[in-house]
């Protein structure tokens, strides 16, 4: 069949056997298959197709071409040769002897002159590059089932800050839907004075923001701006750079943060500063005083008849008295002034630009006041009182431990006695005001 072949071949052409010789020659060394097909039946196939099928060439002469695909393909294969030849290229699978798949691309062309049925096809194996391709689209999957279930925010940005990807936790945490933000500016996500920084390549001004390792504020949809912390790494794309940021809310940890620093230094009952930020206000109120040249007048004010509350009621009762007592000092003091509770039932007020005696004596007379207004509880009336020791900067002392230590003897004075006395012993009558 062969030898016929190859006749016909001189025939159909015109050339000499030389010249058909040759290009069987050219065939043959080719490495995608070849086969040439006359009336369905496979009269030339190649080594390179012969090793790729694992045939020997003498069982697959005078063969059957449909006896080489795959049988999902046999529909395809019975439309016959002349219509797969008007497709550029068909993508499909063969078999192998023993039965295994081969992928490959197959281009089909027609030989002969009219009324004759000869056919030339080239297929092209790429069973290794759709299992590369397989393999690459597993870990794409895979890398995005990752991303799509961390926490934290992913978003992807090129040069120009044109967010590229943005990952469900993203849009939890700006609010945004993801086809909202991609193909817009990573500006959207941040406000003004963030966005501002930016610069015209967006892309560069967010990964050099974000360098320097600092939080910053995001923005979410309704324009409500939020602490995050974020991080952000430069890649290739391509022949270009893009940035890839994690992105993560610290709302909930600000907050914890916030709410661990005030119980460090206010009250657990009151929510008054403790004796700790008592002395870091008393240094500032110091330090103002000697900017502006004022006077501090440093007030303890220690409540009479506030232990025959907790004996006879209890402790929770008491706890209510001294929530109110914080309350009525807090409001009847100035904004510049600082109230807080050092003790059980011990109180201190620091009040600062105190122009003389009258004044201090107006203010005094505001405290003994919201001491003794009486507080119901559970339709009892509860009225306590106070002994208030007074010690004056500069007048009495420069140095904040001594001012407490004077203020603390002139309260204790005032307890035996009863009453307000200014430091040293000068006791005052103070109309309740």
């Amino acid at each position: 069949m062969a030898s016929k072949f190859l006749r016909e071949l001189e025939l159909i052409s015109g050339t000499t056997k030389d010249g058909w010789e040759v290009r069987l020659d050219l065939l043959e060394q080719m490495q995608n298959l070849i086969i040439l097909v006359q009336s369905h039946q496979i009269v030339f196939i190649n080594p390179a197709g012969l090793r790729w099928l694992g045939y020997e060439k003498s069982v697959l002469l005078e063969s059957e071409i449909g006896s080489l695909f795959h049988p999902d393909y046999a529909d395809l294969v019975g439309l016959g040769l002349e219509l797969l030849a008007e497709e550029q290229v068909i993508p499909l699978k063969l078999l192998h002897r023993d039965g295994l798949e081969i992928d490959v691309e197959m281009w089909v062309n027609r030989l002969g002159m009219p009324g004759e049925e000869i056919f030339i096809i080239e297929a092209r194996n790429i069973s290794d590059h759709l299992k590369s391709a397989r393999a690459l689209r597993a870990r794409e999957q895979w890398l995005e089932g990752i991303i799509n279930t961390v926490a934290d925010g992913i978003v992807t940005v090129d040069k120009n800050g044109i967010v590229q990807t943005f990952n469900p936790a993203a849009e939890r945490i700006f609010d945004f839907k993801a086809d909202e933000v991609i193909g817009k500016s990573i500006r959207q996500l941040v406000p003004d004075p963030v966005a501002k920084k930016l610069g015209q390549e967006a892309g560069q001004g967010w990964h050099d923001i974000l360098s320097m390792g600092e939080e910053l504020m995001g923005m979410r949809k309704d324009g409500v701006a939020f602490p995050m912390e974020a991080s952000v790494s430069e890649m290739q794309q391509g022949e270009g750079v893009a940035y890839a940021s994690v992105v993560r809310d610290i709302t909930a940890r600000k907050r914890a943060e916030e709410h661990i620093r005030h119980l460090a230094h206010h009250d657990s009952l009151t929510g008054l500063p403790n004796r700790f930020l008592f002395g870091d206000r008393l240094e500032a109120a110091i330090t103002r005083a000697d900017r502006h040249q004022t006077r501090i007048a440093l007030v303890f004010i220690d409540l009479n008849k506030f232990k025959p509350v907790n004996d006879t009621y209890g402790h929770a009762v008491g706890d209510m008295v001294l929530i109110g007592v914080a309350k009525r000092l807090s409001n009847c003091l100035r904004k510049t002034d600082t109230v807080a509770r050092i003790g059980g039932d011990e109180f201190v007020a620091i009040l600062e630009e105190i122009s003389g005696e009258k004044e201090i004596r107006r203010l005094v007379g505001k405290i003994m006041v919201a001491v003794s207004s009486p507080e119901t509880i559970d339709g009892v009336e509860h009225s306590l009182g106070a002994s208030l020791g007074i010690a004056l900067y500069p007048d009495d002392s420069t140095e904040s431990i001594d001012l407490i230590d004077k203020a603390d003897k002139a309260m204790y004075l005032a307890k035996r006695t009863g009453g307000v006395c200014l430091f040293p012993d000068i006791l005052w009558e103070v109309e309740k005001s």
